[in-house]
């Protein structure tokens, strides 16, 4: 009959208090993860949970706190190495914190991006992080005025409201247009992303500064849209390098389309970097490959993911202090320079290894 009764009984907290020998007040204490509990007891309180196979109930836990323990995760393009780095050190970093996390693929269209706004809305999650904002985005824009829990990487809102962490890129396209310069390159060309977005934005006004800052005019036969995809890239790049006087250089508003660049002049019969320099922006992993060594612009990827992950909490935790005084961190760019912008030869360097790369910390702005 006991058997029994003890299969039929789900363990409570006030079973818990009682086998670890303390109130249940202090169990909660545990279970939420409050740190001001003393060793002893949570090791104590763990062990009760652990015999008693005791399995908090979570609706009833979010009721009360009003809180779900999940959060969103929008991304432009999981297919994309980037993103899919930092969605990984988001989600690592939150899990670890009790967080999980429910992912969400736009593919860049602002339809699905809304859709799934109201979709996270609708399962409570207790704030997004977006990696997929537009520099005009009613949806976004809205969230950021009712005050919701949300905080943008590598892209941020042409308004520049909100939370967000990003790259310096027009700092760090000037740099890469600038190191193209060094070289002696005066014809350089540039396939940009998609118009609506910070980064492609960013990164085509420091191509342009940098360029008026050698003494050079903008020309605008040499610029064509790659929507960062390495597909479209390879169609633009092809036109630039059909061009009667060809672009020496391209400067590629990230890496995926720098592949695609680089397949462009391999179709044409041209050689990297002998007949053309070619640079890019991210250093997701393949760019470093030595069949590729492609000069890049990187970005702290797990650090920016790690950084939104627990900016995102800290804005959950203590949303008065950001509404009025927004997170808004720019992280430095590090050049790294390898064999595809002709600095170096393949000889210089080992496989796979960064030749030159300069790495600064991130900046608060």
């Amino acid at each position: 009959m006991s058997d029994q009764r003890s299969r039929s009984h789900s363990p409570t907290v006030a079973d818990v208090a009682r086998r670890a020998r303390v109130s249940p007040a202090t169990v909660s204490r545990v279970l939420n993860r409050y740190p001001h509990v003393r060793p002893q007891v949570r090791a104590r309180v763990e062990q009760a949970i652990r015999a008693l196979g005791y399995r908090p109930d979570q609706v009833a836990r979010s009721l009360a706190k009003r809180e779900t323990q999940t959060l969103g995760l929008v991304v432009a393009d999981i297919t994309n190495p980037f993103y899919a780095e930092t969605a990984r050190a988001i989600v690592e970093t939150v899990r670890a914190r009790g967080y999980n996390v429910i992912l969400c693929n736009t593919d860049n269209q602002p339809r699905l991006q809304e859709e799934y706004v109201e979709v996270l809305r609708q399962r409570r999650v207790d704030g997004i992080i977006f990696g997929s904002v537009f520099l005009d985005d009613p949806v976004v824009e809205a969230l950021v005025t009712a005050g919701y829990p949300c905080l943008m990487y590598n892209r941020r809102l042409r308004s520049r409201r909100g939370n967000y962490i990003v790259l310096d890129n027009l700092r760090a396209s000037r740099e890469l247009t600038r190191h193209l310069l060094q070289l002696g390159h005066r014809r350089i060309g540039f396939v940009s992303g998609l118009r609506n977005i910070s980064t492609a934005l960013d990164r085509m006004q420091g191509y342009r500064a940098a360029l008026r800052a050698a003494g050079l005019s903008v020309d605008a036969r040499l610029t064509r849209p790659g929507a960062f995809q390495a597909g479209m890239a390879q169609r633009a790049a092809q036109e630039l390098l059909r061009l009667p006087a060809r672009p020496t250089a391209i400067v590629a508003g990230n890496d995926l389309m720098a592949l695609g660049v680089i397949q462009a002049a391999g179709d044409l019969g041209l050689g990297i970097p002998d007949d053309l320099a070619v640079v890019g922006f991210d250093d997701i992993e393949i760019a470093g490959h030595r069949r590729i060594q492609l000069t890049t612009m990187a970005q702290q990827k797990a650090e920016m993911g790690r950084l939104a992950a627990l900016g995102l909490l800290e804005i959950i935790r203590e949303p008065g202090r950001y509404a009025a005084s927004p997170l808004q961190q720019v992280l430095a760019p590090a050049l790294v320079v390898r064999r595809s912008c002709g600095a170096l030869q393949v000889a210089d360097q080992p496989p796979d290894s960064h030749s030159s790369r300069t790495q600064e910390g991130h900046t608060r702005g």
